[in-house]
Formats: structure tokens, sequence, C-alpha cells
């Protein structure tokens, strides 16, 4: 269609300009004529009233209408002809080099308006003899090699220029066919534009909200107005039920509306049980002749419904069906539509299900999480108060006054003790672990003075001994605000796992000061964490070497408590590869200016502590 409109219109534009050509000639041969008299004569006006007769005609011809058929090119033969009888009226008043370019100009006239190959070759040949005619002096005599290279140059110029006609007619067609491909692919892309932008619009909902029936409303809505339909509904298959349950809130004439309870068994065989279980689209134009109407279609009061399939890869999730196009009956290309905004639909919903099912089971282990803690917390002090007794107990028994004389009964008395320890210090675990997740630490902040705080640290934590720690604290660093409680726990942790896992190395506790924070760093020269190690080595329960780990002892919980501990205080924990082999933890807490109430502080005994730590 483009091809021809384009292709018309070039030749009109021809057509005309060889209109106004034609008759600028005919007017000057006209006055030339009627100056020297020459019209007066019979034979010289009847072929100069044809010509004017036939510029007539070609001047009122309906050229739009004759160009779009073959009637077009004869009568631009016509037309060309009788342009070449009026060079031949004009011969004895032209240079034959003048008549020569008029002849040409026919010839050009006639390819320029790309006419049919014939018909141009049929105007130069006429051309070309009536040229010959007035070279000749209309006769064949005197028949020279002048007139001969005259004609010949003329017949190649003719030629010539049949041949480039050719080459732009058919250039012309398929630039203008080209052009007609980018209209028509315009066409599609901005069509193809429109159901991207419906996609996109579907895709984003998936930002609209975090729960599903937030995002519902939007995908339904934006899913109807594309499609021009008054009522959008969503149905997803319930395995447990067999049926396809309609998700709440519908979209009905622009508004949402609540629909809950209905189930569509697939036994029952309707319209959209039929879609879910086939996986293919399904029209109804006259839903009131459906016999197997469910009651939720009924309730709906809808005229014609178009249902597709909400697939995920192979997999089925419902239906998404549309009803009451709001301009005529639905189509098949409202079928494509829809299933191209299906595919985007059921992912949005399955994942928003999938969400707020993990939300869900989220909040019942959040649940469970918090009575195993308080299960946990509880048991923790209930096993404290009888242990902290007989702790009591095995200590008084082991004083000289009261110990058996019997060695064996001395060694079973030491070993209870030093289990009923170990078993202390586990609940003591599990009680930091459970006011940790229930963050219920208390804190107890007041300045510490590192030095003499790390040395007596160092005292209590069993198989130490003398000289296998070495402390090096820089004197800015010396002092910290802290829970001392708390930071007890994390060097005596730290510490104690440097002993374990490497018994004959030593072990170095740095102090410094760095970007607003005092970085307090236990350091050993062991073999190091495994690689694989690294990311989870403050997870709880997670423990180097498993056999080797349990020849040690241990639960995994103290990097945890580490961990839990700084962060509670402020601060960030964070392990590095000892260089030459061992680890590094570093704990680094907030440096804050120390006050004269700090200073006071300082000069007071922490009974507290302590007493704590005596206990």
């Amino acid at each position: 269609m483009i091809e021809q409109r384009q292709f018309l219109e070039y030749r009109l534009n021809v057509v005309r300009l060889g209109q106004a050509l034609s008759v600028v000639g005919f007017i000057a041969l006209t006055i030339h004529l009627l100056g020297d008299g020459t019209l007066a004569d019979p034979d010289v006006r009847t072929p100069v009233v044809a010509l004017g007769l036939a510029l007539v005609g070609a001047i009122f011809a309906p050229w739009r209408t004759l160009l779009l058929t073959f009637w077009g090119d004869i009568g631009l033969l016509v037309w060309a002809g009788a342009m070449a009888g009026g060079l031949l009226v004009a011969d004895s008043v032209a240079a034959d080099d003048v008549l020569a370019i008029a002849f040409l100009a026919i010839v050009v006239f006639t390819a320029a308006a790309l006419a049919n190959p014939i018909i141009t070759s049929a105007t130069a040949v006429v051309s070309l003899v009536c040229y010959f005619l007035v070279v000749q002096g209309q006769s064949f005599e005197a028949f020279t090699a002048n007139n001969i290279s005259r004609v010949g140059a003329f017949a190649t110029a003719a030629a010539l220029l049949l041949v480039a006609a050719t080459g732009i007619r058919k250039q012309m067609r398929t630039t203008a066919q080209r052009l007609e491909n980018l209209v028509a692919r315009d066409v599609e892309l901005t069509e193809r534009e429109g159901e991207l932008q419906h996609l996109y619009d579907v895709s984003r909902t998936i930002g609209t909200g975090t729960d599903l029936s937030d995002v519902l409303p939007e995908i339904v809505g934006r899913v109807v107005a594309a499609i021009q339909a008054r009522t959008g509904v969503v149905m997803i298959y319930r395995s447990e039920a067999e049926a396809l349950e309609v998700l709440s809130p519908i979209w009905v004439a622009g508004h949402t509306l609540r629909a809950e309870g209905y189930m569509l068994p697939l036994v029952e065989g309707g319209i959209n049980q039929r879609v879910f279980t086939s996986g293919e689209p399904s029209i109804v134009k006259n839903l009131a002749e459906e016999e197997s109407r469910a009651q939720f279609l009924i309730d709906l009061d809808a005229g014609q419904v178009l249902s597709v399939p909400l697939r995920i890869e192979a997999r089925i999730i419902g239906v998404l069906m549309i009803a009451d196009k709001h301009d005529g009956d639905f189509t098949e290309e409202d079928v494509t539509a829809l299933e191209g905004l299906a595919g985007p639909s059921a992912l949005v919903l399955n994942q928003m299900m999938r969400y707020q099912e993990a939300r869900d089971e989220g909040e019942k282990m959040a649940e469970l999480a918090k009575l195993k803690t308080d299960f946990v917390s509880t048991v923790s002090h209930e096993l404290r108060t009888p242990l902290t007794s007989i702790i009591g107990s095995l200590r008084t028994l082991q004083r000289p006054q009261l110990a058996p004389p019997d060695p064996n009964a001395q060694q079973l008395l030491s070993t209870a003790h030093r289990q009923a320890n170990r078993l202390r210090s586990l609940i003591e675990d599990l009680l930091v672990v459970s006011r940790i997740d229930n963050q219920a630490l208390p804190m107890r902040p007041q300045l510490v003075e590192l030095e003499t705080f790390l040395a007596d640290t160092v005292q209590g934590v069993p198989d130490v001994q003398d000289g296998m720690v070495n402390l090096d604290i820089e004197p800015e660093a010396n002092y910290l605000r802290c829970d001392p409680d708390h930071l007890g726990r994390i060097i005596m942790n730290l510490l104690y796992n440097a002993v374990k896992y490497a018994p004959e190395s030593p072990v170095e506790i740095w102090a410094r000061q760095r970007r607003g924070e005092v970085w307090l760093s236990v350091i050993d020269h062991g073999p190091g964490i495994p690689y694989e190690l690294h990311d989870h080595i403050f997870d709880r329960f997670t423990q180097v070497a498993g056999h080797a780990t349990r020849s040690k002892g241990g639960t995994g919980l103290g990097l945890s408590i580490v961990r839990g501990l700084t962060e509670a205080m402020g601060g960030r924990v964070w392990f590095e590869p000892t260089i030459g082999g061992g680890a590094t933890f570093t704990v680094g807490l907030p440096a804050r200016t120390t006050t004269a109430q700090d200073h006071i502080q300082l000069q007071v005994p922490d009974v507290e502590l302590e007493s704590e730590k005596s206990a």
C-alpha cells in the first residue's frame, strides 16, 4: 500500500512537470508560427491544432486513476508521440541540435515518469525515427556519414536513458518496499511496546506491598485494563482440597470486591476447571448457555468469560479469568494478550504466596525459638541453684580438716569438683545465649584499666601456665569504658580457645587504639582454622575438626557468645589468620573519652564483680 502511494505521487509530479513544459513549448511554437505567417498554411495549422487538442487531453486526463493501471503508460506513449509530432512541425524553425535535445527530452520525460520499460522503449524508438526524419530532411536521400553519427549518438543516449530508467524504476520499487516493511515493523513494534508495557505494569506489582491481599488487586486491575474487560478473577489450585480457590478480593467495574469462601472442585468440570486440567485457554461468549456453571459465576452475573491457565514453566498453579469485555466479544487477539499477561502474573502471585508462607512459617519458628529460649533460661536457672550448693559442698570437703585420708577418695573429690565447675560453665553459657536471644543482657558499663584487668582475667583461665600469655597494651588504649563482666567472658572464651587448640605455643593479647576503637586481639600460633570455616566460625555449635574437638571438649558456643556480647556493647569482632600459622581474633569496642567520675570509679573496688568470681 505504501509502495503504491509513494510510487504514484512521484509519477504524478513528473506528469505535472511534463504538462508545464508542454504548454510552454506549445505557446512558443504557436507564437513563432503566427509571427512568420506559417500558421495560415493548412498543412501547418492542422497538425498544430491536433497538437493543441492532444495537449488539452494530457492536461485534463485523470492521471491519478490512469497511472494505477496499464492505461496510464499508454497515455504517456500517446502524449510522447504527440510531442514528437509537434517537434516535426517545428523542424523549419529550430536548429537540428536543438531538436535533438528536444527529442531526448521526450525520452527523458517518459523514463522519469517510470513508465513500463516497453512503453519507454517505444517512446525512444518513436523519438529516434522522428529525429532521423528531421536529419534526413524527411527523405532518405543524402544519407551521409555525419547524419549516421548524429543519429547513432542520439540512439546511444536514448539507450542509456532507457537503461537508467529501468534501474531507477527497480530501485524505487525496492526502496518503497523497504519503507513499507519499516512502517509495518514500526506498527508491530508499537504494538509490542504496548504489550511489554502491560507486562511491566503487571511485573512491578510485586513491589506494591508485602501482602498478597495488597498485590492481588494491582495485578488483576492492570490485566483487566489491558484487555478492557469489566471483571477479573484469580483462582489458585489447592491440592489438599482438589479445587480452585477464588482469591479475594476480585476486580469488578474498577473496584475491588470481597469474595470469600468460593471453591471450585475439579470434579465438577466447569469452565475454569477445564482450563486448569487441560492447560488450554477458553472463551465462552454466552455464559447463560453453559450447562456446568459454578455458583461463583452465577453470583458474578457475567455474560461472557475468557480464562487462561496461570503457568510457571510446565506447572499450572491456577487460572486467570476475565469477564464482560467493554466493546464486543473476546477475540483470539485477546487470548494471546491475556496469555502474555498470565505469565508474569503467575510469577508474581507464586512469589507472593511463597513469601507469605515463609513469613507465616517464620513467625511460627520465631515463636518456637522464644519458647525454646525461655525453656533453656528457666531450666538453667533451676539447675544453677542446686549446682552452686554442690560445688560449695565439694569445696568444703576438700579442706584439709575435712578431706578423707584415702588418696583415691581425694582424687574422686577433685574430679567431681572439676566436672561440677565444667557443668556450671556450660549452664552459664546457655544463660548468656538465652539473654542474647531475648536482648535481655544486663549492661553495667564502667571504666576498666585493661593492663590490670587482663592480667587478672588470664590468671582465671584453666591450663594457662606462667609466662604462656604475653600482654602488649598501648598506653592510649589502656582505659576502656565497657561492662567488665562481659569483657571478661569475651577474653576468657578467646583465651580458652587459644590454649585448647595451641597448647604448646605462646599466646599474645594486644590492645591498640585504631579508628576511634580499642582493638583487643588474642593471637595464637597453632594450626589455625580451615578455610571452609572462615565464614561460619562465629556460628553456634561450629567447631574445628569434630573428632579432635570432642577429645578437647567444648560445646561450640564460645565464639557465638563472644560475638553476641561484643555487639551488645556496640562493638564488632572478626577473625584473621596469624602470619606464620594460627588464628587472630580481634574485638573492636568504641573508645570513649574518660570523665572524672570514671577515674573515681577506678579507685573503688568492684565488690560485686569480685564476689561473683569467688562464687
